[in-house]
């Protein structure tokens, strides 16, 4: 770690850049940045009622800060009332007893409200069960007593008797420390069935007595699915049995005859419908289709209505218009959307519910390619973008689902979203538009059971993701995604653990985990969570390491100045030497019960501050320094759950719905710029980075098509600079992209590449053999009756020529082949320049072997065989090519 006073040196150094208003400033700056416009309708739960004249109306809970419960007429979609719900964050649970009332169990703080058409307040009954923080499900029973389930993990059932006013809790169904929810209740005849999430039982319950007995599971239902919504139709019990909520099997028992009796598949939502006034009809969705069920013969059918899926809130009501005779059936979904379905007529209709847009708390936060902040939102979906410059704020892609990470790779924005474990690609130069931009590249929530991707890393031509498994599953997972070819491939990288944390440098991925996996999965049997490092090119990984013995849960991830890894779990810091595998020092802060947390994810929030020389830590709703040499930690600001170092400078930190930006020190703005605007392949460019930490480094990227130009570090002033040469291979815009590793962000500037100049050309004939001692030479439709040699340093541009001998280079600054014909073999040993054969006819072996500056060979014929080794990086052959001969070595293995 540098000393002392060589940092004071250089900030004084790098101070005289800065302007006189920013000498002058008082340091640390914190600015309140306000809100973002994250506005959105989500509502888990939701009902269907009627006001007190008969009004037919909607009962929506919009999950905020606090949420707030809406009453909206489901003859226009209009609200009428608005109630916030102090205490509450949001609702999975609402439900209309037969007197009207409405109950709303919310998550928070675990309380119960009730609302009463016409009144002019809703009214708190209190938390349900002391301890429990999430009421689950609510339902009530022929004489309209209230039942509900709770759960953050000990699975209780209570009562709330409206004739006394009185909540009884009926006792915990979780058996032992596991945690356990009441996912779904329902009541019936006397009895009350609880169905429990994600150890599946459904339990019979008398409310009397408290006596219980667990009806079994249906034969083939999955043990570990849970049950996920519950409802008592007539004498039969419907169970819908799922991990996330998906559409799942929903399963009938007869309480008559005591037994499960059918299984009907692919059903979604929560509720099956009240029964009609034939009293034998219900309704519910399977198939995105509304389907009707007979509970007196068991049989069901696909009505008219299609296009609906998680339908939250089911019932009759009279729309009082002629259009809609009878009994319409209303059904809500969890974003305010709603429909209208005549079982008379069949005619149907999709409307909007006019209910609260509550604003939704952060989720994920990150610096895109334009240096905008983007902030994702917990639950509500949809993003917002915020210029540090202007202050100016967007909303925008409302249709995209909760953002659990994002970063910036390749010119985009990637984000990664809960529940399907779905990675997007955001181009900020593009207007959003939906399925478009952002645009979906990947989904691993069906072919591999992942469905939180926290960890996002720009990986060179990959985009890597760590994730956390579908709710009630184990462990997690690491993938890969090349972003040019779309080719990907998933790896349960450390058996049993998610993976919360990634970083990449000197070509290899690093990465940290949780033991913990999905949301209501069985606890885990590991206690020690991991770094690892894994190769991307050789798909394997390299080692692990369990740092702090004992912590469930590491941090983000980061590389200080000397190349050290550092990390902090929820109370713990460590510094660790990547190449000899050792962890050089580690402090505990505090004691942490990680044998009693439900689950843990991602440890902490951290970065390394290459201005100040100091770790930055937000880790249990603060946020710290640490001392890279005591380890000592002070707390610098409270409350914080995410924060991040940006180009600018400055810090940005959120917590729930607020935002700050932090200037800790006198610092520049950092930037990337080169030395021309247009400079020709072949030829040098050179690219500067300025307003850097003294002594940061950084990796330079050539995109697209990643190539990696080498490493720089800024001297006292925080400039760097690193001279290089254009590849021949590459035409039109390029991007120069520097990876600051300290803080895991990225500067970037573009040039044109223009044609090569070069310095000999060769066309038409040309007898005997070519030889390259020296700049660029180009074979340009050409015939050449002799071989070619191109001597170290030299580069060689072949195009639409044939070539009648072998083709050899050694050490070169470049080679391209396209279109070519050459009969003779061709060996391309040690380039240090980009080497791409193309579209061309090889009568002879071919050898690459030692090229360093990129080798791509596509779309070749060689009559011979081909042989590739010791290529850094590895041959892409993202064309197919025909070899008559044998294939060895590196070609061997990326052969497409």
């Amino acid at each position: 770690m540098r000393r002392l006073i060589t940092w004071l040196t250089a900030v004084l150094v790098a101070a005289t850049t800065l302007t006189a208003a920013a000498q002058a400033a008082d340091y640390p700056v914190f600015k309140d940045i306000g809100g973002m416009p994250l506005d959105a309708v989500t509502a888990p739960g939701s009902a269907v009622g009627t006001g007190p004249d008969g009004e037919p109306w909607l009962y929506l809970v919009s999950s905020g800060s606090p949420a707030v419960f809406s009453v909206v007429d489901a003859r226009d979609g209009s609200r009428v009332h608005e109630f916030p719900l102090p205490g509450s964050s949001g609702s999975w649970a609402v439900d209309v007893t037969p007197n009207g009332d409405v109950y709303v169990g919310t998550y928070g703080e675990g309380r119960v409200y009730r609302y009463r058409p016409g009144a002019a307040a809703v009214e708190d009954l209190g938390v349900a069960v002391p301890g429990e923080t999430f009421v689950w499900s609510v339902t009530h029973d022929e004489n309209g007593v209230v039942y509900g389930g709770t759960g953050q993990s000990r699975a209780n059932v209570f009562r709330y008797d409206p004739a006394t006013g009185t909540t009884t809790n009926l006792g915990s169904l979780a058996p032992d420390a596991d945690p356990l929810i009441v996912r779904g209740i329902a009541a019936g005849g006397g009895k009350v069935y609880a169905g429990t999430h994600a150890t599946t039982s459904v339990v019979e319950i008398d409310p009397v007595t408290g006596e219980r007995r667990d009806l079994g599971l249906p034969p083939g239902a999955d043990p570990a699915a849970g049950v996920y919504d519950l409802d008592v139709r007539g004498r039969l019990l419907f169970a819908r049995f799922s991990l996330s909520g998906s559409p799942a099997p929903l399963h009938v028992y007869d309480l008559d005859a005591g037994a499960w009796v059918q299984e009907i598949p692919d059903a979604h939502g929560l509720n099956v419908s009240p029964v009609a006034a034939d009293g034998r009809t219900v309704y519910f969705v399977r198939d995105q289709t509304l389907h009707s069920y007979d509970l007196v013969d068991r049989t069901y059918a696909a009505t008219s209505l299609t296009g609906v899926g998680d339908v939250r809130g089911f019932d009759f009501l009279d729309l009082g218009d002629a259009e809609w005779p009878g009994d319409t059936l209303v059904g809500l979904n969890h974003v305010g959307r709603y429909f209208v379905y005549s079982p008379a007529t069949g005619r149907s209709e999709l409307r909007t519910a006019d209910a609260v847009a509550a604003p939704g708390p952060v989720r994920s936060i990150a610096e895109g390619p334009d240096g905008l902040l983007y902030v994702g939102t917990f639950l509500a979906g949809g993003m917002a973008s915020y210029d540090p410059e202007t202050g100016a704020k967007a909303q925008f892609a409302a249709e995209i689902s909760q953002a659990e990470g994002m970063v910036t790779h390749d010119g985009a924005l990637y984000v990664g979203t809960y529940p399907w474990g779905e990675i997007l690609r955001y181009d900020p130069d593009q207007p959003a538009e939906p399925g478009v931009n952002p645009k979906p590249v990947l989904r691993l929530y069906e072919h591999h059971g992942q469905s939180r991707p926290f960890a996002l890393a720009s990986a060179g031509d990959h985009l890597a993701v760590g994730t956390v498994a579908k709710n009630g599953s184990p462990g997690g997972g690491l993938t890969l995604l090349n972003t040019r070819t779309g080719e990907s491939w998933f790896e349960d990288v450390v058996p049993g653990q998610s993976v919360v944390a990634l970083t990449y440098r000197d070509g290899i991925l690093y990465g940290a985990t949780s033991v913990f996996g999905g949301v209501g999965g069985p606890r885990p049997t590991q206690t020690d969570a991991v770094v690892f490092a894994y190769d991307i090119e050789q798909r394997r990984k390299l080692w692990e390491v369990a740092p702090i013995p004992g912590e469930g849960a590491i941090g983000e991830i980061a590389f200080d100045e000397n190349g050290k890894l550092w990390s902090h779990t929820t109370v713990s810091v460590f510094r660790m030497d990547v190449e000899t595998r050792e962890v050089e020092a580690r402090r505990n802060y505090e004691p942490y019960p990680w044998d009693t947390v439900a689950y843990a994810h991602v440890g902490s929030r951290l970065w390394y501050d290459p201005y100040v020389d100091k770790i930055y830590v937000v880790s249990q709703a603060k946020m710290f320094t640490i001392d890279p040499v005591t380890l000592d930690r002070a707390r610098v600001f409270q409350p914080a759950s995410y924060g991040f170092l940006h180009n600018n400078g400055n810090v940005f930190i959120a917590r729930d719905l607020k935002y700050w930006e932090y200037t800790p020190s006198a610092r520049p703005a950092a930037a990337a710029s080169v030395a021309a605007d247009a400079v020709p392949a072949g030829r040098p460019q050179t690219v500067t980075f300025t307003g850097l930490g003294p002594g940061e480094q950084l990796e330079v990227w050539l995109r697209p098509n990643a190539r990696m130009l080498g490493t720089v570090r800024a001297d006292a002033t925080g400039t760097a600079r690193l001279t290089f040469t254009v590849p021949l291979d590459r035409s039109g815009e390029l991007t120069v992209e520097g990876r600051r590793l300290s803080t895991r962000g990225a500067l970037w500037t573009s040039f044109q590449a223009a044609a090569p100049v070069c310095d000999v050309t060769v066309d038409g004939p040309y007898t005997g053999p070519l030889s390259v001692t020296s700049g660029i030479t180009c074979v340009d439709d050409a015939t050449v009756s002799g071989s070619i040699q191109v001597s170290p340093g030299a580069m060689l541009v072949v195009a639409g020529s044939t070539v009648s001998g072998p083709l050899r280079t050694d050490r070169a600054g470049g080679v391209v082949l396209t279109g070519a014909t050459v009969s003779g073999p061709v060996t391309v040993t040690g380039s240090t320049g980009a080497v791409s054969i193309t579209g061309s006819v090889l009568s002879g072996s071919v050898s690459l072997a030692g090229n360093t500056g990129g080798v791509r060979f596509a779309g070749n014929r060689v009559v011979g065989g081909l042989s590739c080794a010791g290529n850094d990086p590895a041959p892409v052959q993202d064309e197919p090519n025909e070899v008559t001969g044998p294939v060895r070595g590196q070609c061997a293995e990326g052969r497409s």
